[in-house]
């Protein structure tokens, strides 16, 4: 199943789905790693998938939120928009069985 993603702002969903703005924001090879990425999920990729590719992390402060790692020096920080949020036993985020992502940023990788 493909991840749905949904934008924290207007801006963001802008350079998320147009590669003008992306290349505009963030330069050539990180606009070209964003689509990449984000097709990635579309194309059905699972959060799990992504970090067990090496591709992403999940945040160590908050069990809802990821890291996506871009090349050009940028991180996408996402965070499950699943409602209710699909949990384990332990209560911890399932993420095997998150198919909605909200885009909360884009940041250089060393500010995060």
């Amino acid at each position: 199943m493909s991840i749905q993603l949904a934008f924290q702002t207007a801006k963001l969903r802008q350079i998320c789905e147009s590669s003008v703005s992306a290349k505009r924001s963030l330069g050539e090879t990180a606009a070209r790693a964003l689509r990449t990425r984000l097709a990635d999920f579309q194309a059905g990729m699972s959060p799990t998938d992504m970090v067990d590719l090496g591709f992403a992390a999940f945040d160590r402060g908050s069990d809802i939120r990821i890291t996506i790692s871009i090349e050009g020096g940028y991180a996408v920080i996402a965070t499950v928009n699943n409602r209710p949020e699909p949990r384990l036993e332990n209560g911890q985020v399932d993420w095997k069985r998150v198919t909605r992502l909200k885009i909360l940023s884009i940041e250089r990788a060393n500010e995060n």
